[in-house]
């Protein structure tokens, strides 16, 4: 896991040098929601003309708590399972800090069609800069700001006595107040499997104050690679 971690803090770095979920405290009151859906099927059925998805969707919700104190929520549901994770964030440096460090400590449940419901416990290091258009002058055209984030997440199954890992780098970039663009890279190890690797680029439009959609595109390679398309919601209030 650590050479995992440490590969993916290098390809942060050579990306670039405030994400909506990251290390940054939310101000006392503060509530920030996320609603995405996503479509997803494997390189093998596209080749057969398969163009039947799965259907996956989540909903994420933070709340700021004072004292530098946030408490998240994280919902999914799939075809075949459903999850539920509540967690309790700690940013660790000041707000003027240039990188931002947090831990989150959580409990929650999954339930998988056919087996008992599983117990889980999470733990997260996330850690975060945000850049101002100066940083960005080399790119044609400019860019109004953006941000660069890691988060690293180990869930343990108390149930079945397992643990699973992420991994995710975030390249944040504001083309205006009203449009930015994100890459995120991403490598998962489930109990069993392989780890696997994601890229998931999209564009985000601010379609009104505090309300953004997000446009994306989701590919994870795996002994069979799989393909998607996300659309999510963003409200800030």
């Amino acid at each position: 896991m650590h050479r995992l971690f440490a590969a993916l803090l290098a390809l942060a770095g050579l990306l670039a040098p405030s994400v909506q979920a990251g290390p940054w405290a939310r101000a006392p009151g503060e509530v920030f929601l996320s609603y995405s859906h996503n479509l997803a099927t494997t390189a093998d059925a596209l080749a057969a003309g398969d163009m039947r998805m799965e259907a996956f969707s989540s909903l994420y919700g933070e709340v700021g708590l004072g004292r530098r104190l946030t408490l998240g929520l994280d919902l999914g549901r799939g075809t075949y399972t459903d999850e539920a994770l509540i967690f309790l964030r700690r940013t660790l440096t000041r707000p003027d800090a240039t990188w931002q460090v947090a831990l989150d400590f959580g409990l929650g449940q999954r339930r998988v069609a056919g087996l008992d419901d599983s117990r889980l416990a999470r733990a997260g290091l996330s850690v975060g800069r945000g850049f101002g258009a100066e940083a960005l002058d080399w790119i044609p055209g400019g860019m109004a700001g953006g941000w660069i984030g890691l988060e690293a997440v180990a869930i343990r199954d108390l149930t079945r006595d397992t643990q699973r890992w992420k991994v995710e780098a975030t390249l944040g970039l504001r083309r205006s107040d009203r449009l930015s663009v994100m890459l995120q890279l991403m490598a998962e190890d489930w109990p069993g499997n392989d780890i696997s690797y994601g890229i998931n680029p999209s564009v985000v439009f601010r379609i009104r104050d505090g309300t953004s959609l997000e446009l994306g595109a989701r590919t994870s390679f795996e002994e069979n690679p799989r393909f998607g398309l996300e659309l999510g919601l963003w409200h800030q209030f």
